[in-house]
């Protein structure tokens, strides 16, 4: 997932078989028709983030931002936006969903609305987003969600918000496993390598964003947000299965040789040598792509299942080494995360009685 600006520098690492581009921003749409005219192959989507800047209800579930300003969406406004994203050439739509309220009470019916209205639509082409807050992988609301995502006639986006990484909430990281192993047509969105860990468990795939803003929900905000800060360079340390700025590896490797990455970008260069200025944030970030797609190429030849499952452990186990010799090598602290800590432990069943709660809520009270 990226933003428009910023499609171009990634596009040249993005490999064609298997991966893709998640496209925000204003430019989104032509950015989308320019890139599948120039690579017809290349899977492009976008996605309006409705879901930043107004929380739906059920009355109005979906809605856009446009040069007039706040439009809600009726099912015939809906399927003119997805007619619209096509036309500009993306893969496939996907619905401009409003944010989906934390609390069940408020936002029961709001998902109900979402699943709904998309499953009015008469279209084998569109992918709908759920964007909600990490409260609904909680165990009190995860059985309701599950539900719903099933009754859905098409795939399934999810986005889950948080302040910070929403899988360090309790329940959570557990939560999204079970729901991974429970709908069959569900993948992941704005999210980071949490990416492997919902694949390895049945998610059909994942959108990682390729900056920090674009790898967890964020809170509605009802005009055009923060912008103007400087960015500064973040890589993948795939060894440790984490995202760092590179100030910390610095840091970390001040008086010892660093590490270095043979990657396209990096070619056997030190991952310590970014600095702030623009060419070096953006070199940084295909790094980070390079090596993400790296780490997908290995899953990708596993079978779904038991092996996947195993070699995701692997990586764990490795990276958990890592921080370990790390840590020893450089006489600094690296805790190990509490994320990688969640997703060493046993995998959870599947969810038990979803497909009965559909039918109950197809049939309606007695």
């Amino acid at each position: 997932m990226v933003n428009d600006r910023s499609a171009n520098e990634v596009l040249p690492y993005v490999p064609a078989r298997s991966g893709g581009l998640v496209l925000t921003g204003a430019d989104a749409p032509a950015r989308c028709r320019a890139i599948r005219n120039a690579y017809p192959g290349t899977v492009v989507v976008m996605d309006h983030e409705s879901h930043t800047r107004r929380t739906g209800t059920a009355d109005t579930p979906f809605g856009l931002k446009t040069v007039h300003g706040w439009r809600d969406l009726d099912l015939a406004g809906l399927d003119e936006i997805l007619d619209g994203q096509r036309d500009n050439r993306a893969s496939c739509a996907v619905t401009p969903t409003c944010f989906i309220p934390a609390e069940e009470a408020e936002g029961a019916p709001v998902l109900a609305a979402v699943i709904a209205q998309a499953n009015q639509l008469r279209r084998d082409d569109t992918v709908v987003l759920l964007p909600c807050s990490w409260r609904w992988l909680r165990r009190s609301a995860l059985l309701l969600l599950a539900g719903q995502i099933r009754a859905c006639r098409h795939p399934v986006a999810l986005i889950m918000q948080a302040d910070s990484d929403p899988l360090e909430r309790d329940q959570a990281a557990e939560g999204l496993r079970q729901l991974c192993r429970s709908c069959p047509r569900l993948m992941l969105w704005r999210t980071d390598l949490a990416a492997f860990d919902a694949m390895a468990h049945g998610a059909l795939g994942a959108a990682v964003g390729v900056a920090a803003v674009l790898r967890h929900g964020v809170a509605p905000r009802p005009g055009n947000g923060g912008g103007g800060h400087k960015p500064y360079p973040v890589v993948l340390v795939r060894r440790l299965l984490r995202y760092h700025r590179v100030a910390t590896l610095q840091d970390w490797f001040a008086h010892v040789a660093p590490w270095t990455c043979d990657c396209a970008v990096c070619k056997g260069a030190a991952l310590t040598r970014f600095t702030d200025r623009e060419a070096d944030v953006i070199a940084a970030l295909q790094h980070s792509v390079c090596e993400l797609y790296a780490l997908h190429e290995e899953l990708d030849v596993t079978l779904t299942g038991d092996e996947r499952i195993g070699w995701w452990r692997q990586q764990l186990a490795d990276a958990w080494e890592y921080h370990r010799l790390l840590a020893s090598r450089t006489g600094t602290d690296i805790p190990f995360p509490k994320v990688l800590q969640s997703w060493r432990r046993p995998s959870p069943m599947a969810l038990p009685g979803v497909e009965e709660q559909q039918g109950q809520q197809r049939s309606g009270p007695s």
